[in-house]
């Protein structure tokens, strides 16, 4: 009995810990996530500083971390607020735990009196003895032997509540402890949150006074944009034919790549879009909208890689040199952009994670910035629907 006891009780433990813990996973995942990523832009914006430059790059990077922190700064209230609710919760559950331990005690200790009465200047032995038949002394040794059970029981349950009691408590322990703790890291998120604002400040300062090169690098970045549209449009143009029969490799691919949407891997092994799919306003410039094909990820890797099995399908040199690697997997097309060199021939067939390329890096900065589209037909597809959490 009292191995089942301790059991029993091994088992609420992990099942009272286990519950509290479940609806804290997804805020930690998220939690977690956004740190990640914020380190990621921090060493971002270090690798910035070096080049004593403002710089719209830059810029995207500080718009993104402020996302992060301003994402991660909800992540630490709900949590503080949930926790805070789970201790109201404890608090009145180790209420009404203690309200029943008080009324098992002292129904044991009735139980204990009523014994104590029925025994009293009775010998045990001559209350058996003096039983007038056998179904008497059977009714006397029932009624003992049932007194000694409950009793028993009574200590059991004591003894279970007890316990219960002191799970909960510990619980409420920790819970307090790790509210202290979101609250002294929500101080300091919120104070580097106000340091990334005050660069934000700084460098848009700098970068209005840079309006005609931004002008500039916007009548670029256009101009690329359409050429790279323009070849997708004429290379989709020219496999209409291929397009409309697929061959059963091809068909597989193309039915795998849309099977595993959301979850292909990143094309850099670590980094962090800092430019959305679609249009976005212009991050200094007022009532100038661009326009993203795909999206831009800042990135500390030189290496560039495929995001699924396919083939090369085209690349192209822009005239600043940089080079466009366009990748097909069936129906789909993966575009890879701005980079310095790449290794890959048209015709070759490539691999999930197979390098493709490396990037094109500003000055002496040791971030990078790729560009990444997803095609299927002549449709842009957003590429956050498409890639993996990272």
């Amino acid at each position: 009995m009292k191995k089942k006891l301790k059991y029993s009780l091994g088992f609420l433990m992990i099942l009272t810990f286990w519950t509290y813990g479940q609806s804290h996973v997804d805020l930690v995942d998220q939690k977690e996530r956004l740190i990640k990523e914020t380190e990621v832009l921090n060493h971002a914006l270090t690798e910035t500083k070096h080049t004593q430059t403002n710089t719209l790059e830059k810029l995207k990077i500080i718009n993104k971390k402020i996302s992060a922190q301003e994402s991660l700064l909800e992540i630490y209230n709900k949590k503080i607020q949930k926790l805070t609710e789970e201790q109201l919760e404890l608090d009145n559950k180790i209420i009404i735990i203690n309200k029943s331990l008080n009324k098992l005690k002292k129904n044991y200790a009735k139980l204990i009196r009523i014994t104590q009465r029925s025994m009293r200047g009775h010998n045990r032995v001559l209350f058996f003895l003096s039983a007038q038949n056998f179904n008497q002394l059977l009714r006397r040794g029932y009624h003992f032997r049932q007194l000694t059970i409950d009793r028993r029981k009574k200590h059991e349950e004591i003894q279970k509540t007890r316990i219960e009691l002191d799970v909960n408590k510990q619980l409420l322990i920790r819970k307090k402890s790790e509210q202290s703790r979101l609250v002294l890291e929500k101080k300091s998120e919120i104070k580097s949150l106000g340091q990334t604002k005050k660069d934000k400040k700084n460098t848009i300062k700098n970068l209005i006074n840079k309006k005609d090169s931004l002008i500039r690098e916007i009548k670029i970045k256009e101009a690329e944009t359409k050429k790279i549209t323009q070849i997708i449009l004429e290379l989709l143009e020219s496999e209409k034919n291929k397009t409309n029969n697929l061959t059963p490799e091809l068909k597989l691919i193309s039915s795998n790549f849309q099977s595993n949407k959301g979850r292909l891997p990143w094309p850099v092994g670590q980094g962090s879009i800092v430019s959305k799919f679609g249009k976005v306003a212009h991050p200094v410039l007022s009532g100038i909208t661009l326009m993203n094909n795909g999206v831009e990820i800042s990135t500390p890797n030189n290496e560039v890689r495929a995001v699924f099995d396919g083939e090369i399908s085209k690349i192209i040199v822009l005239p600043t040199g940089l080079k466009v690697v366009i990748v097909k997997h069936g129906d789909y097309l993966t575009v890879y952009s701005n980079l310095q060199k790449t290794n890959a021939q048209k015709g070759q067939k490539i691999k999930t994670k197979e390098p493709i390329g490396t990037l094109h890096a500003d000055g002496d900065t040791k971030n990078k910035l790729l560009g990444f589209q997803i095609w299927r037909g002549r449709e842009k597809l957003n590429p956050t629907q498409w890639i993996s959490g990272h």
